[in-house]
């Protein structure tokens, strides 16, 4: 019947799709090895090459040598939501709280910027942490070429949308049995599920592109040594020493009352057991062994 006609063809249309997105792969597959660096200072988090879709993300360390973590944490975050959702978003943060025993305290951020101003956000943030008393201990950026990805995924629209339109022109045209109208309902509601989950992998991979990934991590450490164990250890060791002592005392003061009990009660036992003539069995045993005279 028409219907019939109509939905093949449709189904012929998803493979003429299907073939041409393979074809897209291989030529993709064939491309030359994409070499992973930082975009340029002018222009960061621009594709490096015409119709490309790049993916950056970048990471940050900063390390203290005094608490200044919160405040420095502070501005940077009161900078992103400055800038508003569409050019920075503050995802997640963590802020501790150390105690006074603490010396090694760790927090971290995770935001979105535009990939356009990734550079000078993190100068701008740089410059917060020096001012803040911090250093940049590490910095790194990573790319991941989404091209296919995208490709696939407007491909995967179209081909759902086309679908769709087909299967709805059948049910409004009325042709068929009840039957068959209902099963091009079912398959319109199916298909439209399926544009939209490849509508929302398309939305997701574009927010990737336009908005890098920055996570900020916060290293306090006010140890003596510093980050060198041997120096640490040299400079703590009064303390060592203290805590070693500490702990002998307290074993000293748990262990004096069974001390205390103890004593008498094995005193008296070994009294009672040398007027009833007891002994261990070892002792009977080499009693009753009388040595050989010559």
């Amino acid at each position: 019947m028409r219907w019939r006609a109509v939905v093949l063809g449709a189904v012929l249309t998803l493979a003429a799709c299907g073939g041409g997105r393979e074809m897209q792969q291989r030529r993709s597959d064939a491309m030359m090895e994409y070499d992973v660096q930082e975009p340029p200072a002018g222009a960061p988090g621009a594709p490096p090459a015409s119709g490309s879709q790049v993916a950056y993300s970048y990471t940050l360390r900063y390390a203290f040598d005094r608490p200044g973590v919160a405040a420095v944490q502070g501005q940077q975050l009161a900078l992103c939501r400055k800038l508003g959702p569409t050019r920075c978003l503050v995802v997640s943060s963590t802020l501790n709280d150390p105690d006074s025993d603490e010396h090694v305290v760790t927090d971290e951020a995770v935001l979105l910027i535009d990939a356009r101003q990734a550079e000078a956000m993190m100068r701008r943030f740089d410059a917060i942490a020096d001012a803040g008393g911090a250093r940049r201990a590490l910095r790194s950026v990573e790319a991941e070429d989404v091209t296919r990805q995208m490709i696939d995924a407007e491909a995967a629209v179209r081909a759902k949308q086309a679908l769709a339109q087909r299967l709805l022109t059948i049910i409004r045209s009325g042709n068929g049995k009840v039957g068959e109208l209902v099963e091009a309902e079912q398959a319109y509601a199916k298909t439209n599920e399926e544009l939209e989950a490849a509508k929302a992998t398309r939305a997701t991979l574009a927010q990737r592109v336009a908005m890098s990934r920055l996570a900020i991590s916060y290293a306090f450490n006010d140890l003596p040594g510093g980050s060198s164990p041997v120096a640490a250890s040299i400079a703590t060791a009064g303390d060592t020493l203290s805590s070693s002592v500490a702990a002998l005392v307290t074993f000293l003061v748990a262990a004096l009352p069974w001390v205390v009990v103890g004593v008498p009660l094995l005193w008296g036992l070994r009294r009672i057991a040398r007027r009833r003539g007891w002994r261990l069995p070892w002792r009977r045993r080499n009693d009753a062994v009388v040595p050989e005279r010559e």
